[in-house]
C-alpha cells in the first residue's frame, strides 16, 4: 500500500523578518533623498520612486514563506514556497538514512557540530518541533528541525530505521 502524506505549514515572521524589512524601507527612503540632492536625476523621479517601492515590496513578499512537508513511501522532503508563487526544494532524503529523530531542545543540540542547520519549521526558535539528524549527500551531516502534525508523525514512523523509531517515540 503506498503511503502519500503532505503538510503545508505557514512560517510566523520574527524579529529578522521584521529587521529586513526595515532595513529595505530605510535604504529605500534615504536612496530616495540622495536622488532628489542629484539635479540630473530629477527628470527620472517618478521611476526611481517606482522602482523604490517596488524593491520594498519585493524584499516584504520575499518574506511570506510556506513549508511544505511530504513522505511518499519513504521518501521525505520539504519544499518552501515563497509569497505562494515559488517553490524550491530545501532538501530531500529516504527516511531510512535518518540517523536521529526526536522532540526538537534546542539547548542539547547547541553544542552539537552539524554540516547545516535547517530550520523550516513555525519559527526560528524551534517552538514544539521535531529534527532529523540526516546525511545529506550534498550537505553533509544535517540538522532538520520541523513542525510535523500527527498524520505526518504517523506516515514517517513505519520508515525510520528501528533503533531510531523506537527512540524518537518512546512515551508517545
Amino acid at each position: 500500500m503506498d503511503v502519500f502524506v503532505e503538510q503545508l505549514l505557514q512560517k510566523k515572521k520574527g524579529r529578522k523578518d521584521y529587521m529586513i524589512i526595515g532595513a529595505a524601507s530605510v535604504f529605500g527612503l534615504i536612496l530616495l533623498a540622495l536622488c532628489t540632492q542629484v539635479p540630473f536625476l530629477i527628470p527620472f523621479l517618478l521611476l526611481i520612486v517606482a522602482g523604490v517601492f517596488a524593491g520594498i515590496y519585493y524584499v516584504a513578499a520575499s518574506r511570506n514563506l510556506e513549508f511544505e512537508y511530504s513522505t511518499t513511501n519513504g521518501d521525505f522532503t520539504v519544499d518552501q514556497i515563497t509569497n505562494r508563487s515559488r517553490r524550491k526544494r530545501i532538501c530531500g532524503f529516504d527516511l531510512k538514512s535518518v540517523e536521529e529523530m526526536g522532540l526538537y531542545n534546542a539547548s542539547t543540540l547547541q553544542n552539537r557540530t552539524f554540516a547545516s542547520r535547517l530550520m523550516v519549521g513555525v519559527d526560528d526558535e524551534g517552538t514544539d518541533a521535531w529534527y532529523f539528524v540526516v546525511h545529506l549527500k550534498d550537505a553533509g551531516n544535517t540538522l532538520v528541525v520541523f513542525n510535523p502534525n500527527e498524520r505526518m508523525l504517523t506516515a514517517i514512523k513505519p520508515f525510520l530505521p528501528r533503533q531510531v523509531s523506537v527512540n524518537a517515540y518512546r512515551g508517545r
